[in-house]
């Protein structure tokens, strides 16, 4: 909750800054197509991604590939099944 308002009182200060230009309705299609992902911009998106360690080291020893394991800050997985 906190972050929203800090962001919405940034967004209101940015606002208001003289010397800021203000986005003309008529851009805002074409500069929201430039920020969202573009196509192969994010290759790790189409991966399989695994969620289960288990099932995960069978698939690879069956495979003969190594494992990547992305866990939290207290070594727990990101994702538990």
């Amino acid at each position: 909750m906190r972050l929203l308002i800090g962001v919405l009182v940034l967004a209101g200060l940015v606002q208001d800054r003289p010397g800021v230009p203000a986005i003309p309705p008529e851009d805002f299609n074409r500069l929201h197509g430039m920020i969202r992902p573009q196509p192969g911009e994010s290759p790790w998106r189409d991966i399989e991604w695994m969620t289960s360690i288990r099932g995960a080291r069978e698939r690879a020893a069956a495979e003969g590939k190594p494992v990547l394991v992305f866990t939290a800050a207290d070594g727990s997985p990101l994702a538990r099944t």
